[in-house]
């Protein structure tokens, strides 16, 4: 069968570390039946190519219009990608590679010598004949794709158009991560991938670690051999380059659920995080149209599925189905030119032309789940030259609420409830300086 972002992929996605890290493992496993963090660092470029200022906003000094860093070619750059380090394999094949996080499959994967067209990474690509603890996967395992050969294969396929495809051998292997203190799972499945296209390194990434809901991410294995159901997340704006924020699991989550609006996860079989997107309404004024039927997942003749709305960290610029973007687009432009705003449609998207003053005057646009999530203009806009423009793209296949809409919100993901959590949280309070 093959591996496809809508049933078991998720590369993790979050861009290049500032600086490569050194993690320091133990030989054994910890014992995780309470909980542990892992360290999540910012892509590079804040405070030089990107800043935010005090006024809230992000502030782009280069242009927007072709995207240099997103893995996903189609969407226009923005930051807000964040890393995770692992140190992979044992012996004198052990080495610290930075993964990109991503929410929409359940293999993590890297490249792996011989490739064919190598990206650039630091350090050189992983090579499983010099681990001694890398073993291969039966080719009749159900992961493998497609079956019958006399090797276990992978391909990996994204969850819409644009996306990064990876080809290779799946083995099992042991990963270590650096947190508070180390931890290391001893067999975890990974791709070897030797064919990759589409997939933007910075130089320093060395692949994706699979976050999904479904085997083999490292998610399920949490909840069935450790019974850790959650996991958490809180996006910050860095103002250092040395400082990182965690991925949290179990009882390291810092929040009470109980006190945060919820929406419920969708489709358990799928590796994406769905949930049910209502409707939207800008400065609380609800859009019109059935939006809700819009943003329904549905099958399609051909067995294909369309729509639906995933939460994703590994998506920096939001995306949203054409339909429906198209009524947010206008409204958005109606609302522009009642305030006397200029508006214009660049390579960029909607842009207004506003001076710094005319910030406090952009809306608020709410994003109707079972409870609603409120979006300030800083998280909806970016200046970007004498513009400040949308931050949300047209797809032709799905909705995406991307990374820079959910910095400065705390995201709890509780499998066993099927539910995410949300609230509002200085983010920057959960964070901590590195070396």
């Amino acid at each position: 069968m093959e591996l496809t972002a809508h049933t078991l992929l998720l590369p993790l996605a979050l861009a290049a570390l500032l600086h490569p890290t050194t993690a320091t493992v133990d030989d054994a496993p910890l014992g995780l039946n309470d909980g542990f963090s892992l360290r999540m660092v910012p892509r590079p470029g804040w405070n030089s190519t990107i800043h935010v200022d005090d006024d809230g906003f992000l502030h782009l000094k280069e242009p927007v219009g072709h995207d240099t860093t997103a893995l996903r070619p189609h969407v226009r750059f923005l930051p807000g990608k964040y890393n995770v380090v692992t140190t992979v394999g044992t012996g004198h094949g052990r080495r610290t590679y930075t993964l990109a996080m991503e929410m929409t499959s359940s293999l993590t994967w890297m490249q792996c010598a011989p490739i064919q067209h190598p990206f650039q990474q630091v350090p050189p690509p992983f090579h499983p004949r010099t681990s001694p603890s890398f073993r291969h996967l039966a080719p009749t395992n159900r992961l493998c794709s497609p079956p019958g050969h006399n090797v276990c294969r992978f391909h990996v396929t994204p969850i819409h158009v644009g996306g990064v495809h990876a080809s290779g051998v799946l083995g099992d292997e042991t990963l270590s991560f650096t947190g508070y203190a180390p931890t290391v799972f001893p067999t975890v499945i990974i791709g070897c991938a030797h064919i990759s296209t589409g997939f933007i390194s910075h130089g320093v990434l060395a692949g994706v670690l699979g976050l999904g809901k479904t085997y083999p991410s490292l998610v399920p294995v949490l909840l069935q051999r450790h019974g850790l159901h959650r996991f958490s997340y809180c996006l910050f704006v860095p103002r250092s380059a040395n400082r990182h924020g965690f991925l949290r699991f179990g009882n390291d989550i810092p929040v009470d659920t109980r006190r945060m609006k919820s929406t419920r996860i969708l489709y358990p079989e799928d590796s994406s995080y769905f949930v049910n997107l209502n409707g939207i309404s800008i400065a609380e004024t609800r859009l019109g149209g059935n939006l809700a039927e819009v943003f329904r997942r549905r099958q399609l003749a051909d067995g294909k599925r369309h729509s639906g709305t995933v939460i994703d960290v590994g998506t920096t610029r939001s995306v949203m189905i054409e339909a429906a973007y198209s009524v947010l687009e206008q409204t958005l432009a109606e609302h522009g030119r009642r305030l006397g705003f200029p508006v214009r449609r660049t390579s960029s998207g909607l842009c207004f032309r506003v001076t710094h003053s005319h910030f406090s005057q952009l809306p608020t646009v709410t994003l109707h789940f079972e409870q609603d999530l409120v979006l300030t203009p800083n998280k909806l806009f970016v200046v970007r030259e004498q513009d400040i423009c949308l931050a949300v793209s047209p797809s032709q296949d799905i909705t995406i609420i991307g990374t820079m809409q959910q910095v400065g919100t705390r995201f709890v993901y509780d499998l066993a409830a099927s539910r995410v959590y949300f609230a509002p949280e200085n983010c920057n309070d959960d964070t901590d300086e590195h070396d």
